[in-house]
């Protein structure tokens, strides 16, 4: 397939002409512009990529009930914190702003602050339109660092899948980087041999492919510094290192979709297609002690939910469910369901200056041992 630009001035023309001028760029460097770029990158269009209708599924598409049971977390968070006034939820990520939408809609007491980290003017007005009802409330930044101090509660949902990552490829003891050229009208990798730090990869494993995440380390160190006292809770999908480096997923995690179908080609069109690569929750959670901040809890959704349901859902009466109910009740069922999203998604919860363990860890393991063992 072509490296064809979506646009005059699109991310495909931007990486050929950083190619000419600069030799072949990183993959972090060529999912960077694919993704972000202002004039016609994925996410920058403005067209909502989630959904029967998108690319792919994600919680929120489910309905408004993972917001719900969120809220319920953020509300007991604040509680935890003393009731502070200036209680503050932070959400990076927010795609159309639904999930924020459906968490204030469900919000039991008086509204919080709300801060949305965007980056893209286009999403920033959906954003906006989303959550006209809270527009008091809302504040908009472009960047972390942006952010002013806060007391309370930093969220993503699938935000750390999109972060560019550096493709590493380890053949019998040597480590390379497939970096991305432009050769005979199309994208294509090359290796270069890599000089850095590489991953924990057992040594067993002769030939492996994996990814790193260059910006993971400033990022957490940025946001940490922002967070004055409270939590910061990350939904994703990806696994602890351990079982990222089984042989099982030698040939990485990457993954581009169109459509709901996995695409062949990572390189094809940059722009028109999703790239994303599996969490490493172990990765984040040094990035985070390293940071100042502390490990908190860590388990997959199922676990997470459940716990969480148990408090936000009264007993069932013996009755037949309203329309409504049932409606949550199924909507439940599929974000619980372990051959589903339920083991897919993984929930990981890092404090400071808060000691008290979320409701959303109370049946999780010793998160060091899932993350360090």
């Amino acid at each position: 397939m072509s490296g064809k630009s979506p646009g005059p001035d699109g991310p495909a023309e931007e990486l050929r002409r950083r190619i000419a001028q600069e030799g072949p760029v990183g993959f972090d460097q060529f999912m960077a512009v694919a993704l972000y770029h202002p004039h016609g990158g994925y996410y920058a269009c403005g067209t909502n990529r989630t959904g029967r209708r998108g690319d792919f599924f994600t919680n929120v598409n489910v309905g408004p009930v993972f917001g719900k049971l969120l809220a319920t977390q953020f509300a007991e968070m604040r509680q935890l914190l003393g009731n502070p006034d200036d209680f503050t939820l932070v959400e990076q990520g927010a795609n159309d702003g639904r999930l924020m939408a459906d968490i204030l809609s469900a919000w039991p007491g008086r509204t919080p602050r709300i801060v949305v980290v965007e980056p893209l003017a286009k999403l920033r007005a959906v954003q906006q339109q989303t959550l006209a009802p809270w527009a008091d409330h809302l504040t908009h930044v472009a960047h972390e660092k942006d952010l002013p101090p806060f007391t309370g509660v930093f969220f993503a949902n699938e935000l750390l899948d999109a972060f560019p990552v550096k493709l590493l490829v380890r053949n019998v003891g040597a480590w390379h980087e497939r970096c991305v050229d432009y050769d005979g009208g199309r994208f294509v990798f090359v290796e270069r041999p890599f000089a850095g730090q590489p991953p924990p990869v057992p040594d067993g494993i002769p030939h492996f492919t994996t990814e790193i995440c260059p910006s993971l380390e400033p990022w957490t160190q940025t946001v940490a510094r922002k967070l004055t006292r409270g939590w910061l809770l990350l939904i994703d999908y990806g696994h602890p290192a351990a079982v990222r480096h089984h042989p099982a997923r030698a040939a990485g995690t990457l993954a581009a979709y169109r459509g709901h179908q996995r695409a062949d080609d990572p390189l094809a069109e940059p722009g028109t297609q999703d790239l994303t690569a599996h969490v490493d929750f172990t990765a984040v959670a040094r990035a985070a002690a390293e940071a100042g901040l502390t490990l908190a809890g860590f388990t997959d959704q199922h676990h997470a939910l459940t716990a969480l349901a148990a408090r936000t859902f009264p007993a069932m009466p013996e009755t037949e469910l309203s329309p409504e109910a049932a409606r949550e009740m199924r909507a439940l069922r599929q974000l619980l369901h372990p051959e589903s999203m339920g083991t897919t998604f993984q929930f990981l919860a890092l404090a400071k200056n808060a000691a008290d363990r979320p409701t959303a860890f109370q049946f999780a393991r010793d998160p060091r041992r899932e993350l360090f063992s």
